[in-house]
């Protein structure tokens, strides 16, 4: 798929925003800056299931470079991102291969809820285990990158991560209120691709499409969108 073509065909409705995560999908940070962003959505994308809590624990599988660049995970973070730091199980692998294998292993076992982990080059038949695992196990499971990429990936949904400025304060519009990004959704399995701007729900640390936004349309896509410039599967 091109993304660097203009979005100028009809887009699903705001109201066709997936909201329940496929047992495989992959996040990626559109700029190194985005990487946050990135890794908060990943979280509440994770929590979002058809069938309500999940009592399980999640993985989640870091490798040595994600560590370098982002640190050891926090746990009041982890929670408002809507990660649940009590039920978390946290693998550092050395390699990127084995966290591969951990998350996989867990996904199958049918023990965890989900798993998120951190990978740069997972390979194709890495990623169809990974959504075989999370099937079998019934579980959802994560591949978080720190940027798009072009190779082919079985997740059934590619996003691409953005930061964008805060909603206004609730009480101060001066004041930076709740965290929005923009998630461009680049390959939808059975479904057609999309734009939204969202904002972060400071009660379940999920995201929701922009109330403004909710009865006119996805966010527009334009030359200053950088991450509409990289070709994926």
């Amino acid at each position: 798929m091109d993304l660097s073509a203009p979005l100028n065909t009809p887009s699903p409705a705001p109201d066709l925003y997936p909201g329940v995560c496929e047992p495989l999908e992959e996040v990626a940070a559109a700029r190194p800056a985005d990487a946050a962003s990135a890794l908060a959505f990943a979280l509440s994308r994770l929590a979002q299931n058809k069938s309500g809590d999940d009592p399980r624990p999640w993985v989640m599988a870091t490798t040595p470079m994600w560590l370098r660049e982002r640190g050891r995970p926090f746990a009041r973070g982890l929670a408002g991102m809507g990660g649940a730091p009590e039920r978390l199980i946290w693998i550092r692998a050395a390699k990127e291969i084995e966290a591969l294998w951990a998350l996989e292993e867990a996904l199958k076992s049918g023990a965890v809820a989900g798993g998120l982990v951190t990978a740069e080059q997972p390979a194709f038949v890495t990623t169809r285990r990974l959504d075989f695992a999370a099937r079998a196990g019934g579980a959802r499971g994560v591949v978080l990158r720190a940027g798009p990429a072009l190779d082919l990936s079985a997740a059934r949904m590619r996003w691409r991560i953005a930061a964008m400025a805060s909603a206004p304060g609730q009480f101060d519009e001066a004041a930076p209120g709740m965290p929005r990004l923009v998630a461009d959704l680049a390959r939808r399995r059975g479904g057609p691709p999309g734009v939204w701007e969202l904002e972060q729900d400071d009660e379940t640390g999920g995201f929701r499409v922009v109330p403004g936004l909710a009865g006119d349309g996805l966010a527009e896509a334009g030359p200053e969108r950088p991450w509409r410039k990289t070709a994926a599967a």
